[in-house]
């Protein structure tokens, strides 16, 4: 009998910026099932181009079947499978919390334990932010759920490649060439298909 087991899979893909791009990648992964936990999109260091994190269940094979499927849309640039090389992940929660006063000294030394940071303050609420990866945002809810929360939301994760970990290396100016190199190929490759669509 064969496993099926999954996980949490997360998936940066960079892309160029077009019109109901989003759709079509939400679409994709809609049409074959997979569960969108997070998706969350924005600017990089190239203009023209956006990077897409989204966080799915799935396993290695699911994942590079999906890649498959993402890399036929023609505004697909480069895509990086954050769940299986080492990196940098990050996710802001804010949190909106109904406290009276005796309750607000202690929901206060939490923040400060946890380095929350206090974004609103009234008479009878406390909005917190709460920035870092899933372990700290889960320890912190779990400590703050015996409060009553009145509203919450989340930006979704985040993520880089950790390139300090993944060279093994310290940062050099070689380092730093090959990275941009590497970096324009996706220029490169990204203004070819310009060029074919313009044909």
């Amino acid at each position: 009998m064969e496993l099926n087991y999954s996980y949490e899979c997360i998936l940066s893909i960079l892309i160029e910026n077009q019109p109901s791009i989003l759709t079509r990648i939400i679409g994709l992964l809609s049409r074959r099932g997979f569960i969108i936990e997070s998706a969350a999109i924005g600017t990089t260091e190239y203009e023209g181009l956006s990077r897409i994190v989204i966080v799915t269940q799935g396993n290695l094979k699911v994942v590079d079947q999906l890649t498959r499927q993402l890399y036929k849309l023609f505004p697909t640039v480069k895509i990086f499978n954050l769940t299986t090389i080492p990196s940098i992940k990050r996710e802001l929660i804010l949190l909106k919390l109904l406290v009276n006063s005796s309750e607000r000294r202690h929901v206060l030394e939490i923040a400060d334990v946890f380095k929350l940071n206090v974004v609103d303050y009234t008479n009878r609420t406390i909005t917190l932010e709460i920035t870092g990866d899933r372990k700290k945002i889960v320890s912190v809810e779990q400590v703050l759920h015996k409060f009553g929360i009145l509203e919450k939301t989340c930006t979704g994760v985040i993520g880089l490649p950790h390139e300090s970990l993944i060279s093994g290396q310290l940062y050099t100016v070689q380092q730093d060439i090959l990275r941009r190199n590497l970096m324009n190929s996706h220029v490169l490759e990204m203004e070819s298909k310009m060029y074919v669509k313009s044909l």
